[in-house]
C-alpha cells in the first residue's frame, strides 16, 4: 500500500514531557457522552473502542512494515513484524471480554444513544481485513458518504494483500508459486488454489535451509487464529449483552457475526494440513 504522509507538528524538545509527548490532556477530551443524564457506563463502553481503534491502528502500521519487509526478502524481519501483530491480536481478544462486566439493562441505559453506530462501520478494521485478503465489495457501501473512509479502503483495495506479498516472496525464495497469483488479485478476496497447496506441501515436506518460511507460515496462521478467536469472543459477548436483539445500526446482530466466523485469510495454509494426512 502507498504510504499516507502525514503533518505533525513538532514540539520543541525543552517542551516535552509524559503529558505533552503523549498528548494526554487531548486524549483526555477525546470521550464525550450522549447520554442524558451521562450514564455511568458509557464512559466505560467509549473507552474500550477507542482503544481498539488505536491497536487497529498500530495493527496497520506494522502491516504495512511487513510487506516493505516481504519485498525486500528480510525473513526474519517478517517473523519479528508478525509476533508484534499476533500479541496485539491476542490483546484485542482479552480487551474484549471486558465488555462481559456490562449487563443488559446498563447497556439498554445508554444504547440509544448510539444512534445508527455500529461496529461494522469501522474503517481501520475494513482496512485490516482488506489488508490481510479478505475483501467483500458489500461493506463500501457504509461508507459511500464518508470521503476518510471511502479513500482509506479503495487504497487497501487496490493495492497488494499481505497473501500477495508472502507469495511473491516465496517464489523469490525458489518456490514454484502458480504464475497466476503472482500477477496479483487486487480487489478480490483470493479463493483456494490447490495448485498452491503443492507448493505449500512442498515447503512443509522438505524445507531444508528454509526452516524459517515455515515459521512465517505458521506465525500467519497463528493471525488468522487469532482473528477466529476475536470474532468468537465477540459472539459471545453480543449474545450476553442484547442477546438475539438487532444491533444497533440494524445490523443482524449475533447471526452477522456468526456469518463471519468461518472467514480465513490463507485457506491453503488450513488446507494443505489434509495433504499429509489424505
Amino acid at each position: 500500500m502507498t504510504e499516507r504522509t502525514t503533518e505533525y507538528r513538532r514540539i520543541p524538545l525543552e517542551e516535552l514531557n509524559y503529558n505533552s509527548y503523549l498528548q494526554v490532556p487531548q486524549l483526555l477530551q477525546l470521550q464525550e457522552q450522549q447520554s442524558e443524564p451521562p450514564h455511568h457506563d458509557e464512559m466505560f463502553f467509549i473507552i474500550i473502542h477507542q482503544s481498539f481503534e488505536l491497536w487497529f491502528k498500530e495493527m496497520l502500521h506494522e502491516t504495512d512494515l511487513m510487506v516493505r519487509y516481504f519485498r525486500s526478502g528480510s525473513v526474519s524481519r517478517v517473523l519479528k513484524v508478525v509476533k508484534r501483530i499476533n500479541a496485539i491480536m491476542s490483546c484485542l481478544c482479552d480487551q474484549i471480554q471486558l465488555l462481559h462486566t456490562l449487563t443488559p439493562a446498563e447497556f439498554a441505559g445508554f444504547r440509544e444513544r448510539l444512534g445508527t453506530g455500529s461496529g461494522f462501520q469501522s474503517v481501520q478494521f475494513r482496512e485490516m481485513e482488506f489488508a490481510f485478503g479478505l475483501r467483500e465489495e458489500f461493506f463500501l457501501q457504509f461508507f459511500e458518504d464518508d470521503v476518510f473512509g471511502v479513500e482509506r479502503l479503495r487504497a487497501r483495495w487496490q493495492a497488494p494483500s499481505v497473501y500477495d506479498e508472502f507469495l511473491r516472496a516465496i517464489a523469490a525464495a525458489g518456490y514454484p508459486v502458480p504464475a497466476h497469483l503472482l500477477e496479483g488479485e487486487d480487489g478480490h478476496t483470493h479463493e483456494l488454489d490447490p495448485g498452491l497447496v503443492e507448493v505449500l506441501h512442498q515447503l512443509y515436506q522438505e524445507p531444508d535451509d528454509n526452516y524459517h518460511w515455515i515459521l512465517v507460515c505458521e506465525a500467519l496462521l497463528d493471525f488468522d487464529m487469532l482473528v477466529s478467536k476475536w470474532r468468537a469472543v465477540h459472539i459471545l459477548m453480543v449474545s450476553r449483552t442484547i442477546g438475539g436483539q438487532i444491533g444497533t445500526g440494524g445490523s443482524s446482530g449475533k447471526a452477522f457475526l456468526e456469518q463471519r466466523v468461518h472467514h480465513r485469510f490463507f485457506p491453503e495454509l488450513w488446507e494443505v494440513r489434509n495433504s499429509f494426512f489424505s
